[in-house]
């Protein structure tokens, strides 16, 4: 065998093995959209059709309905919106000032704060999880959005800070001194200088910190106990009623809450790919 067709061997057999990788990955997807629009008596067929022969939106129409909860899911997805959007505002707003203040002043304790965030966002969310309950309970913060969001700090303000700290590493500080000479002052050199550069980590930070959140469920789960405060993850297991479990429902609420981080992703690619890859190298 020549050594070009060899290649193409090789080639062939690492193709293929994508594909069987990508199959695996995407069929569980392609199970929850094919669900959501068949029937029940579909659904609970022995043995189960790999495309919905009678397709209907029946699922959907009972999801958004509320028939099995207390609120329609679309108050739901409003109130992962809700939820997810200002915890990302204030983890992102945060994690700026102080990704660049580790990044770029000098001050006493400065690389044992980078240690300390860098600590922090590898500690484990679920084992905070009993100490920060106790202390939105002393404060009266449990059952509402604000104490939910407090919560949600601890995952996303040490995760977009230490992001964010490798981007403004990265963006040569020779830019902010030519614009302090030419007569701005740190703060406005940072407005028009640094942030405008930064632009690809903030989003691609943005992107991560309302994903985590979006996504996140033990503590809306306990926090929030009023149904009508429940996040679309929280309603979603809200769903299961015993050994009764709504197929149809369950799986139009997996897709409705998967499409919002989806359309994120997608409008935000070419943020997040520059932003993922950029501070790498400096």
């Amino acid at each position: 065998m020549t050594p070009r067709a060899t290649r193409r061997l090789h080639l062939g057999f690492r193709l293929a093995g994508l594909a069987v990788l990508l199959a695996f990955a995407l069929f569980p997807i392609y199970w929850m959209v094919n669900t959501s629009f068949k029937g029940s008596s579909e659904v609970y067929l022995i043995n189960p059709t790999f495309y919905p022969h009678d397709p209907t939106l029946a699922g959907y129409g009972a999801l958004f309905a509320g028939r099995q909860l207390p609120v329609g899911f679309g108050r739901l997805l409003l109130n992962s919106l809700v939820v997810a959007g200002c915890s990302t505002a204030i983890s992102v707003a945060v994690a700026v000032l102080a990704a660049y203040a580790t990044a770029r002043l000098r001050f006493p304790g400065r690389n044992f704060a980078s240690g300390a965030i860098f600590a922090a966002y590898m500690f484990p969310s679920v084992v905070m999880f009993l100490p920060v309950y106790l202390m939105l309970a002393d404060w009266g913060l449990t059952d509402s959005y604000a104490g939910l969001i407090l919560a949600y700090q601890l995952i996303g303000i040490p995760f977009a800070t230490w992001m964010l700290r490798s981007y403004f590493m990265s963006v040569p500080a020779s830019l902010e001194e030519a614009a302090q000479i030419d007569g701005c002052s740190r703060l406005r050199a940072i407005v028009a200088v640094t942030l405008p550069l930064s632009a690809p980590g903030i989003a691609t930070a943005a992107v991560f910190c309302f994903t985590q959140t979006w996504n996140e469920f033990l503590y809306a789960q306990v926090i929030l106990q009023r149904q009508s405060l429940h996040t679309a993850q929280v309603g979603l297991y809200d769903l299961l009623n015993g050994d009764i479990l709504p197929w149809g429902q369950i799986m139009a609420g997996a897709m409705m809450v998967g499409l919002p981080v989806l359309l994120l992703t997608l409008l935000a690619q070419r943020f997040v790919s520059g932003g993922l890859t950029a501070g790498a190298v400096k």
